[in-house]
């Protein structure tokens, strides 16, 4: 079964071992861990304080919602009791010996200065007979004794009720005036009659004003109907009804919205009858103590950012000057080991062209000593120039033989980084091949090539390709046990040039070639071999804006296929050399 593996999708502890990293990636770097630092210790506090703030707010409106709910409640029973005092004055007034039934001379006046002097809520007072005639009457409105009011709305309403008394709303009646009454109905003889006195509006509205949360807050009763009960702005003839909620034993608040102001309203109904005392107060005026912890909490909050700020860009100005220390240092130690590296696979190369260069230097060293004893006086030997020459060109053809082995020796040798330049990737393959040709040849390994012409060039480190192809022929005849071929193919697909090396070794299997480009990971025996090749390999072919794809099969051998785009990219950095590393 054949195994595919593209690296990039594989956990890779040091594929970015190849970049270099420049002033302007760490200044990236620290803005970058700035503003992550940030959001971390932020969005906690955040959080935390935004949670807080909510529940602080809500404690504090439910506590100001509470309070003035208690303001209309406590308000609410006095009116109450005012109310229910006044009754019982009507009421005692009823039964005192200065109001005869029916009425001597139908004058008051002694019963209302008796009213008066318990309350000086009361205008006047009248006494009406079972037909609804006004037939005695104290106060200033004594144009209204005689007069029937028996359909009147207050009167039906007393007459229709089981109760005997009645607190009627706001009207203004026979005198044109806005005032309210209260009356109690005694059966005389069997028959109705009803003792009413009226109150006086001014009186009974500075008297529910009378409490309040502050100077901006308004106390007022209104109806069922939403229709102010007490002194205001508005006019009694058209009042400015008010929305008011259901009847219910405890008081109720809400925001409501009157002559395009927002209030905070406490709605508290009235057991002595049909009246909602009302409290409010202006929502701006009403939340002042929020509004004033937000500004603590902002204030709080703002400091924290700032502290914040400071400990973030100082500690990462520390942190960042470390990383790029160790950056350096990293890169320094990497240089020499890649170094150390190339030198390791130059003296492999060496090793493996030293049968070839010997060859050339033994027909020197051959040619040499023939001529030598042609030229000896004691050998007697005659000077034959044309064999002379051939000779010397025998020695010459030789010499540069072995010139051109030690040049391909030094190419991969040398130790500066030549910058990116456009590359035929067909010569630089034949190339490593060529350096490679002679050491595989006395292994018994053929190397086979199929180029295809007319491949277009790519902008890469010639050096960095050379140690790239180099290590991959290396592990390629590693993985051959004996007589084996490697076959390097070129191609270009896709937006992408490919070069594939492939081999008729041992292969691998799944679990091996999940490891084959970690570091120091390798088959052979301790002492042959690192295990940096293929890692660094693939370091190099990702700065280029590249990678490397793999197949491979048990006993059919394995592949290594080269991605490199047409605009490849320099590999970051100073440039690096690899060894040449191994697989099983």
């Amino acid at each position: 079964m054949t195994h595919k593996l593209n690296p990039d999708q594989v956990p890779f502890p040091v594929q970015d071992e190849m970049v270099h990293h420049d002033r302007d990636y760490f200044r990236q770097l620290k803005r970058k861990m700035r503003w992550r630092l940030l959001a971390a210790y932020i969005m906690p506090l955040a959080l935390i304080a935004g949670f807080f703030h909510y529940q602080h707010s809500v404690t504090t409106r439910t506590g100001i919602d509470n309070h003035l709910m208690s303001v209309a409640e406590n308000q609410r029973n006095t009116v109450d009791l005012f109310l229910e005092e006044r009754v019982a004055n009507l009421r005692s007034a009823f039964q005192t010996p200065l109001l005869s039934i029916p009425p001597s001379d139908g004058d008051l006046a002694p019963l209302l200065a008796r009213l008066r002097h318990e309350s000086a809520a009361f205008v006047d007072v009248g006494l009406f007979s079972p037909d609804g005639t006004h037939v005695a009457y104290g106060g200033p409105h004594d144009s209204l004794r005689g007069k029937n009011y028996r359909d009147e709305a207050w009167w039906r309403r007393l007459m229709d009720q089981q109760q005997d008394r009645l607190i009627s709303d706001v009207y203004l009646g026979f005198r044109g005036r806005p005032h309210f009454i209260i009356a109690v109905r005694r059966q005389v003889d069997g028959n109705p009659w009803v003792l009413r006195a009226s109150v006086d509006p001014q009186n009974f509205t500075e008297f529910v004003q009378s409490s309040y949360l502050d100077e901006q807050a308004e106390a007022f009763i209104v109806n069922a109907a939403g229709q102010r009960q007490t002194l205001g702005g508005e006019s009694v003839e058209e009042p400015a009804p008010i929305a008011v909620p259901p009847r219910s034993a405890t008081a109720v608040v809400r925001e409501v919205e009157d002559g395009g102001r927002r209030y905070l309203s406490a709605f508290a109904w009235l057991h002595s009858c049909d009246w909602v005392l009302t409290v409010r107060v202006p929502k701006a005026q009403a939340y002042a103590p929020v509004r004033q912890t937000r500004l603590v909490s902002a204030g709080i909050i703002l400091l924290t950012l700032a502290l914040l700020v400071v400990l973030v860009v100082t500690s990462t100005r520390r942190l960042v000057g470390k990383l790029e220390t160790a950056d350096r240092a990293r890169e320094d130690l990497i240089q020499q080991l890649f170094h150390a590296a190339k030198l390791a696979s130059v003296g492999e190369v060496a090793a493996g062209v030293a049968h070839e260069i010997n060859n050339p230097l033994a027909v020197i060293y051959e040619e040499a000593g023939m001529m030598q004893d042609t030229l000896d006086p004691q050998f007697n030997q005659p000077l034959n120039l044309e064999e002379f020459r051939e000779q010397i060109g025998v020695i010459m053809d030789a010499a540069i033989r072995g010139r051109t082995i030690t040049r391909k020796l030094l190419a991969f040798a040398r130790q500066h980084e030549p910058d990116p330049e456009p590359t035929d990737i067909n010569r630089l393959v034949r190339r490593v091949v060529e350096a490679r040709e002679a050491e595989l040849t006395l292994s018994n390994i053929e190397v086979r090539t199929d180029f295809s012409e007319g491949l277009p060039e790519v902008l890469v480190n010639r050096n960095l390709m050379d140690q790239v192809l180099l290590n991959l022929v290396n592990t390629a005849r590693d993985a051959i046990d004996g007589r084996g071929v490697i076959t390097i193919r070129t191609r270009c697909a896709a937006g992408q040039l490919t070069v594939a090396v492939r081999d008729t070794g041992c292969g691998m299997t799944a679990e091996q070639m999940k490891k084959i480009f970690f570091p120091f990971y390798t088959t052979k025996e301790v002492g042959k071999g690192t295990g940096l090749g293929l890692s660094i390999s693939y370091g190099i072919m990702k700065s280029m804006g590249g990678g490397i794809e793999v197949e491979s099969e048990p006993g059919k051998g394995t592949t290594f296929t080269l991605l490199i785009p047409h605009e490849a990219k320099a590999a970051a950095g100073k440039g690096t050399t690899i060894e040449a590393s191994e697989h099983g």
